[in-house]
C-alpha cells in the first residue's frame, strides 16, 4: 500500500505564493478562495478562424487567453479553459467594395474566395447559448464579475456578447465584454497582419511561417490573402488595395509590447468594473 502523509502532517497551501489562476488546475478549496477574494472569472473567447495562409487558425483564442491570463494576474481571478468558438455574419457589400471587391460576391467573415480551407463559424444561436451556459454556472459557482475577454471582435460577436452583459448584470453581479485587441498599441491592428502575427510569433511561434507568404516586396492585396487592416474596413483600404501593416515584419518582440499593453489596459477595465459592484 502507497505510504500516505498523514492529514495533519501535510503542508498548508501557500495562497500568495501559488497564486495559479487557470481555472482547470485548481482544487475546490482554492476556487472558494478566488470567489472569498475577488469573484472575478475571466472566458476567452475567440475563433478558429482563417488568418492568412502564414498563421494558424486559433490566433484569436490564443491571444484572448494570453492575455486573460496576464490580466488576472493583477486583478485576481481565475481563467477559465479559452474558447475555440466564434461566429460571423454576411459582409456588406459597402464593407466589400471598401477592401478590393465588387460588393456582390456573397462572404461570411473572413472567408474570401481564394482561401484554401474555411473557417469554424458557429450558428449565432448557438454561439450565444453556449456563452450563456458558460455565464449562468459561474453565476451560481457565486462568481460577482464575469469578463468575457473577446479576442475575435466581429460585429454580431460584439452585439451577442454586450446583449448578454446587459441581460445578466445587476447590482451585485456584472457581465463585462471586452475586446483585446486595443488600437493605442503602437501598431496599426487588423485581420491577419502585422500586428496579429507578432502576436502569435510571442505565444506561439510554430504557429506561424512567414514562408508561406511572397517575397518581401511584393505586395499584399486583401482580396488574395484575407488579410486586411482595421482602417479599410472602416473607411477605405489604400488605392490599390494592398495591405498597410505588413505582417512580414512582425517581430515577437513587438508582440510582447501589444500583449503587455493589452493585459495593461484589461486589467484597468476590470478593476473599474469591480469598484462598482455592491
Amino acid at each position: 500500500m502507497q505510504n500516505l502523509i498523514p492529514l495533519n502532517k501535510r503542508p498548508r497551501i501557500c495562497w500568495d505564493v501559488m497564486k495559479k489562476n487557470k481555472f482547470e488546475e485548481m482544487i475546490p478549496a482554492e476556487l472558494l478562495e478566488g470567489i472569498r477574494e475577488n469573484g472575478i472569472a475571466y472566458i476567452p473567447i475567440g475563433s478558429m478562424e482563417w488568418h492568412g495562409p502564414h498563421m494558424a487558425m486559433g490566433m484569436d483564442t490564443l491571444n484572448a487567453y494570453e492575455v486573460s491570463l496576464r490580466a488576472s494576474s493583477k486583478t485576481g481571478g481565475v481563467v477559465l479553459p479559452p474558447t475555440y468558438i466564434g461566429t460571423e455574419t454576411a459582409r456588406d457589400p459597402e464593407i466589400l467594395k471598401k477592401i478590393g471587391f465588387s460588393g456582390n460576391e456573397s462572404i461570411v467573415g473572413m472567408d474570401f474566395p481564394k482561401n484554401t480551407v474555411k473557417s469554424f463559424y458557429w450558428p449565432q444561436e448557438l454561439f450565444e447559448s453556449i456563452v450563456r451556459h458558460q455565464i449562468e454556472m459561474l453565476r451560481d459557482m457565486r462568481y460577482r464579475l464575469i469578463v468575457l475577454a473577446n479576442g475575435h471582435g466581429a460585429d454580431n460577436q460584439i452585439v451577442i456578447l454586450n446583449r448578454l452583459a446587459q441581460e445578466y448584470s445587476c447590482q451585485r453581479f456584472r457581465v463585462l465584454p471586452v475586446f483585446i485587441l486595443f488600437e493605442d498599441g503602437g501598431v496599426g491592428i487588423g485581420h491577419a497582419g502585422l500586428a496579429e502575427t507578432a502576436i502569435m510569433l510571442r505565444i506561439c511561434p510554430q504557429g506561424v511561417d512567414l514562408g508561406q507568404l511572397p517575397a518581401r516586396g511584393q505586395k499584399l492585396y486583401n482580396v488574395d490573402y484575407a488579410i486586411v487592416d482595421n482602417e479599410s474596413f472602416i473607411s477605405g483600404s489604400t488605392p490599390d488595395f494592398s495591405v498597410r501593416y505588413d505582417p512580414r515584419d512582425a517581430t515577437a518582440e513587438t508582440g510582447e509590447k501589444l500583449i503587455a499593453h493589452a493585459a495593461v489596459k484589461c486589467a484597468e477595465i476590470v478593476t473599474k468594473a469591480l469598484r462598482g459592484i455592491d
